[in-house]
């Protein structure tokens, strides 16, 4: 957090001093974002601190408690002045009100031509635009290229298709009872809408529903990937300890070099370059059931700007100055996090690591789904979506699951 002197302290401040001129005082403006986010936006704010001279002053709100505490600040009169949260989220205060119409300011910003078209859809209401994409995340697959060359498969060739997937692991399964093909966390549904569902979207499904009237689980994406996991589940090739995951182990196992092939996000590439700086590891898109259609779950936060705040021309600046290069370079792919704009993929900073530059590539084919309610859809521990993908994948109950997902996700969108 920046500290800085405020106007009546510098104003007291000349007076003792007996300075007799009139001093200009920059103004404060505030942010909240959401504790998962705080490294990311910290690093904007501080160059935005370092390049301006009016300051932002960064305050961390838990994950679980940013959807509440900014509803009952637009209530009561007490907002910051821009505030970054969850993407998912947005459309959910968009209809309630809570957010500062932007459409004309973004619309005459070139560079929000550039912002991944997940950002803006995620983010229009109504035909207006209410934030930007602020500190992108984004799924995609991972592969051990030493086990795969261990397994007699060409190290430089990731699965194009779920098959593929499917036929990899097997092989990585074989070099030993205690080297997997494949991994996900079973018991975790933000972990599986973010790198499970993709795939089914890239098999031309559609998975939540808009409202009540809407159609949730479309197409035979939905239960060719579920038949694809549930047959990697009995085979063997998933670790048992899959099942009870949570998302506390979501990456553990692929740190150990036990596991093949994982979906996960992006934030790994950093983590193993960290944690095991040894590993020779592969980076792709998560493919469908044919091999060129791929996609990726959108993730990471959305900048916007709260009703009530008291700083909205300059609140509007500063999104206006995230989107820039400068920000978008500086700020974020210097400290390896994503632009919001695809087309910067490739600089300087992501030059020596073509896997980064394949991240964020992603961005440009992905999606992120514009629904209300979704963390009574998708996110809770007796979801819907998580349910349904432990009924297919461990109990075997496939068209049963998804039959029970999709009727239950429907009466939630027309709540």
């Amino acid at each position: 957090m920046t500290t800085r002197t405020t106007c009546g302290a510098l104003a007291a401040l000349l007076i003792t001093s007996s300075v007799f001129t009139t001093a200009a005082c920059a103004d404060s403006m505030t942010m909240w974002v959401r504790a998962s986010g705080t490294n990311a936006a910290a690093h904007l704010v501080d160059l935005w601190n370092s390049t301006h001279s009016d300051k932002i002053e960064l305050t961390t709100i838990p994950d679980n408690q940013m959807v509440t505490k900014l509803a009952t600040g637009v209530q009561a009169g007490e907002v910051p002045d821009l505030v970054s949260f969850d993407l998912i989220y947005m459309p959910d205060f968009m209809k309630a009100g809570f957010l500062t119409d932007l459409t004309a300011d973004l619309k005459a910003n070139p560079n929000f031509a550039s912002v991944a078209e997940a950002y803006v859809d995620i983010a229009t209401y109504e035909g207006k635009i209410y934030g930007a994409g602020f500190t992108p995340d984004v799924s995609i697959l991972i592969w051990n290229k030493d086990l795969f060359k261990k397994a007699g498969l060409d190290p430089d060739k990731p699965p194009r298709t779920i098959g593929e997937i499917h036929e990899d692991a097997k092989k990585v399964h074989a070099l030993g009872a205690d080297t997997y093909g494949f991994y996900f966390s079973g018991s975790c549904p933000g972990c599986n809408i973010f790198t499970t569902s993709p795939m089914m979207v890239a098999a031309g499904s559609k998975i939540l529903p808009a409202n009540g009237s809407d159609d949730a689980l479309t197409g035979d994406g939905v239960k060719q990937v579920l038949e694809t996991f549930r047959e990697m589940w009995t085979e063997g090739l998933v670790p048992k300890s899959a099942q009870a995951d949570n998302g506390a182990n979501f990456t553990a196992l692929f740190k150990s070099a036990k596991i093949g092939i994982q979906g996960c996000g992006g934030f790994l590439i950093s983590d193993l370059k960290h944690d095991v700086p040894d590993m020779n590891f592969g980076v792709t898109f998560l493919p469908g059931v044919k091999e060129g259609h791929v996609s990726a779950f959108v993730g990471g936060d959305v900048v916007a700007i709260p009703v009530g705040s008291k700083h909205v021309p300059l609140a509007k600046a500063f999104i206006a100055w995230e989107l820039t290069d400068e920000a978008q370079l500086e700020g974020l792919a210097k400290n390896n996090i994503l632009p919001s704009r695809p087309a910067l993929a490739d600089n300087k900073y992501f030059a020596a690591d073509p896997r980064i530059v394949t991240t964020a590539k992603a961005l440009g084919v992905g999606y992120v789904p514009w629904v209300y309610h979704f963390a009574d859809m998708v996110n809770s521990d007796s979801s819907p979506w998580i349910n349904m993908l432990q009924r297919a994948i461990f109990d075997g109950d496939v068209d049963g699951a998804i039959t029970e997902a999709r009727d239950k996700m429907k009466a939630i969108a027309g709540e």
